[in-house]
């Protein structure tokens, strides 16, 4: 379903940053594709200058050293990770933000830690993760907290709404559990309190969900028949029913955009509310990746 771009990992300095490193060395090797890091750097007065503060090209040259610095250390532990592995770098001068979403029109997946702190000029990534997540052109995977322990059965948690673009997030998910050896859960959050509007209709053709994802996952069953799949319908909004079930899971994939559906518009501004509240790595899947 990936384009086969490489796998870019947004790279500073801090802890969280390392944390990415790996998932990304881990989703080239998976994907046979190349990695690529990248450290944004930019002034630390980026806007107007304040009380006759001028920045010099000499500052702006030790803010490139540093963030190259930065990068040449990545390299050197993917190197020592992934011995073979085809690995390119870049420092670019910028906002975070649209750097990574450039980066983003020719990726496989972008790979952003969730909290970095702010160093030496360095951007703060977990700043605009959610930013980056809601627009980028590819998957974005956001190391919200540490994966589950696959020997404790960590899964890979799919939201589903019931709409086409259901499909798009079960793709991704199914091509991850069957490539990193993970079994699958697709969970369906439904609310029989919405009775309003366009959710009456969806209540009255919905009221056996259970047999509906079953029926939704047998053609993926079929096409991935290496991965152990599970399903399940919370009895809850989509927010607190998947932050409840990510806890000790691999990752939780879900969509960026979406209409009303039978289970509430979970490929929409849900995905916003996962990002701040998973216990989990968070996969954000653009509706258009096919």
């Amino acid at each position: 379903m990936l384009d086969m771009g490489p796998v870019v990992v947004g790279i500073d300095d801090s802890s969280s940053s390392d944390l990415a490193l790996r998932w990304g060395i881990e989703q080239a090797r998976a994907q046979a594709t190349t990695l690529r890091l990248v450290c944004v750097y930019r002034s630390v007065f980026p806007g107007p200058v304040e009380m006759g503060y001028e920045e010099t090209g000499i500052e702006l040259q030790e803010l490139r050293r540093h963030a190259e610095s930065t990068l040449w250390q990545a390299c050197e532990q993917a190197d020592v990770l992934a011995p073979g592995l085809v690995v390119e770098s870049a420092a670019v001068e910028g906002d975070a933000v649209p750097v990574l979403l450039s980066e983003s029109s020719h990726a496989m997946v972008l790979v952003l830690g969730s909290r970095q702190l702010k160093t030496f000029g360095s951007v703060v990534l977990g700043s605009v993760a959610a930013a980056v997540s809601a627009r980028a052109q590819c998957p974005v995977i956001v190391l919200r907290a540490p994966a589950g322990d696959p020997a404790e059965e960590a899964a890979v948690i799919v939201g589903v709404d019931g709409t086409e673009d259901s499909e798009t997030v079960l793709a991704f998910g199914f091509d991850h559990a069957s490539r990193h050896r993970l079994p699958l859960k697709a969970v369906l959050c439904w609310n029989d309190h919405f009775t309003f509007g366009p959710w009456q209709h969806a209540r009255r053709s919905f009221r056996n969900t259970e047999s509906w994802l079953s029926e939704a996952l047998a053609g993926w069953r079929e096409k991935y028949p290496d991965v152990e799949v599970h399903s399940g319908v919370i009895h809850d909004n989509p927010v607190p029913g998947l932050v409840a079930d990510s806890v000790g899971q691999s990752l939780l994939v879900v969509g960026t955009r979406g209409r009303h559906a039978l289970a509430g518009t979970l490929l929409g501004s849900v995905s916003q509310g996962v990002l701040h509240h998973a216990l989990c790595p968070v996969a954000v899947v653009p509706s258009h990746c096919e």
